[in-house]
């Protein structure tokens, strides 16, 4: 395309380009003006006419413009030529120049890659969200790497399974990658980010369970699903510790449980006293939506499916 020539060789084009469009409406005036209108012309003429044409000045001497049918017909379709090669050619010279300043403007808008002890968010949807609101309140850096990463937050834009764009986002010296795309994808970031750094704390979603063990082979230190990563539990993983404190109780060994609301609904979450009976409500899925941290209060509806953490000794 012209746009990806050097700007010298664009310019160059463009001259030949508005010159030619000129000749050739030159020709065209010459040839009607003889043969159709039979009257003579000159090369001053023809070269008035072009230009003032393709100008859309709209202005000809007395003599100069198309009187005939066939002469009017061409004007026409020679402006609407003209201007095409005239606004194209504009676009093709300056639209890289334009885009280049648009892009400096919102890379100058971008908030900064962490530089060290930060995690890597590998993909950006909804989970991401959740791991962001996290990790902001425990005040731990972040950097998102995906091709739609939000210029509002710190990011680096391009696919999270190529290596270039693992190095941007500074995993050499990143305390943990979070991969949380599809599972192909979670496969190759996994294996390009153990390949930059072998010390990383890798942590991987998985879409199935069949593909746990492939991402494990592939390098993840740890593989969940989604309903597991969320925010409390996650901000522990990236820390390497196990151990969670939930309302000022110390759990080992924590295993997450799936409860659906039915014959409970229409009460509190006090009101079922399932920390004693059962474990902690960490979160609640209510119409495709998670509710993290629920209050005691909450009134529970049917079809809410209860997020319990069970501890061992």
């Amino acid at each position: 395309m012209i746009s990806s020539f050097p700007l010298k060789n664009r310019l160059i084009l463009f001259i030949l380009m508005v010159l030619s469009t000129i000749m050739i409406g030159s020709l065209g005036y010459v040839l009607i003006k003889i043969f159709v209108e039979h009257e003579s012309v000159t090369f001053t003429d023809a070269i008035y006419f072009s230009v003032v044409t393709i100008s859309t000045l709209g202005y000809y001497p007395s003599g100069v413009s198309l009187h005939s049918e066939i002469g009017k017909w061409f004007t026409i379709f020679y402006l609407i030529f003209g201007l095409g090669v005239i606004f194209g050619g504009i676009q093709a010279l300056l639209g890289p120049w334009i885009e280049l300043k648009v892009k400096n403007a919102v890379q100058d808008k971008k908030m900064p890659v962490p530089q060290d002890a930060h995690v890597i968010i590998a993909g950006y949807n909804d989970v991401a969200d959740i791991i962001m609101d996290e990790l902001d309140f425990l005040d731990i850096p972040f950097v998102i790497v995906d091709e739609n990463a939000p210029v509002d937050k710190p990011s680096v834009n391009g696919k999270p399974t190529e290596m270039e764009n693992l190095i941007k986002a500074n995993i050499g010296r990143a305390k943990a990658l979070v991969a949380i795309g599809d599972n192909e994808m979670n496969a190759v970031t996994v294996i390009t980010g153990r390949k930059l750094n072998d010390k990383l704390n890798i942590i991987a979603l998985s879409h199935k369970d069949s593909a746990k063990d492939i991402l494990k082979k592939c390098g993840a230190n740890v593989v969940v699903s989604r309903d597991e990563l969320i925010g409390s539990v996650l901000s522990h993983w990236i820390k390497n510790d196990f151990v969670h404190k939930f309302a000022g109780e110390i759990f080992k060994d924590m295993v997450l449980e799936e409860q659906k609301v039915d014959k409970c609904a229409g009460k509190s979450i006090m009101e079922l006293n399932m920390r004693e009976k059962k474990g902690l409500i960490i979160g609640i899925y209510r119409d495709g939506q998670l509710l993290v941290n629920p209050q005691p209060e909450m009134i529970l509806k049917k079809g809410d499916i209860l997020l319990v953490f069970k501890g061992g000794v």
